[in-house]
C-alpha cells in the first residue's frame, strides 16, 4: 500500500494497481497542454537570460570572490577557511572541480541556468497541476522570469542562483506529490541536505516541509509514535540551527543590533550602543534573550527590517530600479493577499507550506538584517507568485463568466 491525498485533504491508502492508472492520468493531463506554451516560456527564457548576460558577463567580482579563494583553498589543502564555509559547500564545491579539471567558471554559470529552466518548468507544471488551466501556468511561469533581479543572479558565481533554483524545484515537487513511499521521502531527505550546503538559510525549508509532510501522511500513526517524531524532528531542526548560528567565520549575530543594522553592512548608527546580550549571542537563546532584554529597540529594529524587506526600496538604487522594484512586487503582493482567501478552497495545507516558509524567511531578516540587493526576499518570491495565482484564476473565472 502506498500513501496517498484525496481532494478534501485528507489521507488515504491506495493498492498498488492504482499507482499506474494516477500515473497515467496525470500524464495525460500534462500531455493535454500544448507545446507552443512551453516553448514560449523556453525563448522567453532564453531572451531574459541572454539579455542579462550579454549585460551583465560573468560576475566573479564582489561576493563570488569569497567562494572563489575557497575553492583554491579548498583545491590546495582539502580545507576550509571555516567551518561556517561549510554551508555553502555547492558552490564553493563546483568551483572546486572546475579548478581542479582546468575548466572555465563558464560550467558552474551553464549548470546555473539549466537548473533556473529546470525551475521554471516546475512552477508551470505546478500551477497547472493546482489550478487545472494552462493560462494560470503560463502567467505564474512568466511571472516569474519578469522577475529580473531574480533571474540576474543566474549570471553570477555566487549561491544564489542554485538556492533559489533547489528551493523552488523541492517546493514544486511536495506540492505535487499525492503518494507517499520511502523513496520520495528519501529523494525529499537528499534534497534538504544539498539545499542546506548550497546556503544555511536551507535550514528554514525543515520545518515548513516536515510539517506539511506530517500533517498529510501522518493522521493515522499511533499518538506515541506521533510525539516521538515531533520531538525527534523538533530537537534537531534547533540542533542544526544553533550550531549553524554559532559556525564561526567572524559571526556576530548581536552586531547588527549594536549599531542598528536595518541593511547588512550599513550601519544606523555611528558608533555602538550597549545593549543586554548573553554570554554566546550567536545562538537562539542569544537571539532569544536580546529580543526580551531589549524589547523596545528589537520592535523598532522589527518595523524598519519588514519595510526594508517587503518595501523592497534601496537609496542606493536608481529611480528606474526602485520603480520597477515597488510596482512589480506590490502587485504580486496585492494578488497573493487577496488569493490567500481562495486558497483554502485548493488545499490548506499547501496555503500553510507557502506562508510559513514565507514567514520564517522574514523573522530570520528581523532577527538579523535584510540583504543589501534583496536577495533574502528574492527567494520568496516564487511562493508569493504561487499564491497570487489563486486570485488571478478567480479573475478569469470571474471573467468567463460575465
Amino acid at each position: 500500500m502506498f500513501l496517498a491525498v484525496n481532494r478534501a485533504g485528507l489521507l488515504d491508502e491506495i493498492p498498488y494497481s492504482m499507482q499506474s492508472q494516477k500515473s497515467k492520468l496525470y500524464f495525460d493531463l500534462f500531455k493535454s497542454t500544448t507545446d507552443l506554451q512551453r516553448i514560449l516560456i523556453f525563448l522567453f527564457w532564453a531572451v531574459v537570460n541572454g539579455s542579462l548576460m550579454a549585460k551583465n558577463g560573468i560576475v566573479t567580482t564582489g561576493e563570488s570572490v569569497k567562494y572563489i579563494d575557497q575553492a583554491i583553498l579548498f583545491v590546495q589543502s582539502g580545507r576550509l577557511s571555516s567551518s561556517n564555509f561549510r554551508l555553502y559547500f555547492t558552490e564553493i564545491g563546483l568551483l572546486s572541480l572546475c579548478i581542479k579539471l582546468k575548466l572555465s567558471f563558464v560550467f558552474v554559470v551553464l549548470l546555473q541556468l539549466l537548473f533556473s529552466l529546470l525551475s521554471t518548468f516546475c512552477l508551470y507544471n505546478t500551477l497547472f497541476y493546482l489550478f487545472k488551466a494552462k493560462n494560470i501556468a503560463f502567467t505564474g511561469a512568466a511571472i516569474l522570469l519578469l522577475n529580473l533581479p531574480y533571474q540576474e543572479f543566474n549570471t553570477f558565481v555566487q549561491t544564489e542562483s542554485l538556492f533559489y533554483s533547489f528551493t523552488l524545484i523541492l517546493c514544486c515537487y511536495i506540492l505535487r506529490m499525492e503518494i507517499f513511499s520511502f523513496k520520495k521521502l528519501l529523494t525529499i531527505i537528499l534534497s534538504l541536505t544539498v539545499i542546506i550546503v548550497t546556503r544555511p538559510t536551507g535550514l528554514l525549508m525543515l520545518p515548513p516541509v516536515f510539517i506539511y509532510l506530517f500533517l498529510i501522511f501522518a493522521r493515522n500513526l499511533n499518538g506515541l509514535y506521533k510525539i516521538f517524531i515531533l520531538a525527534f524532528c523538533a530537537l534537531l531542526f534547533f540542533y542544526l540551527l544553533n550550531s549553524a548560528l554559532g559556525s564561526g567565520g567572524g559571526l556576530d549575530f548581536m552586531l547588527p543590533f549594536r549599531d542598528e543594522r536595518i541593511i547588512c553592512g550599513v550601519p544606523s548608527l555611528p558608533q555602538f550602543i550597549d545593549i543586554k546580550t548573553s554570554e554566546n549571542g550567536n545562538s537562539i537563546y542569544g537571539l532569544l534573550y536580546y529580543a526580551t532584554h531589549n524589547f523596545s529597540q528589537f520592535i523598532r529594529l522589527v518595523r524598519l527590517r519588514t519595510f526594508a524587506f517587503f518595501g523592497l526600496y534601496r537609496s542606493y538604487y536608481s529611480l528606474a530600479h526602485n520603480s520597477f522594484l515597488i510596482v512589480y512586487f506590490n502587485i504580486i503582493h496585492l494578488m497573493a493577499i487577496l488569493g490567500i482567501f481562495y486558497w483554502p478552497k485548493i488545499q490548506k495545507l499547501k496555503l500553510f507550506f507557502l506562508l510559513s516558509f514565507i514567514f520564517l524567511t522574514w523573522v530570520t531578516v528581523i532577527l538579523t538584517c535584510d540583504d543589501w540587493h534583496n536577495r533574502f526576499y528574492l527567494n520568496i518570491s516564487p511562493y508569493l507568485i504561487l499564491l497570487s495565482m489563486a486570485f488571478v484564476s478567480k479573475l478569469i473565472k470571474k471573467a468567463g463568466n460575465a
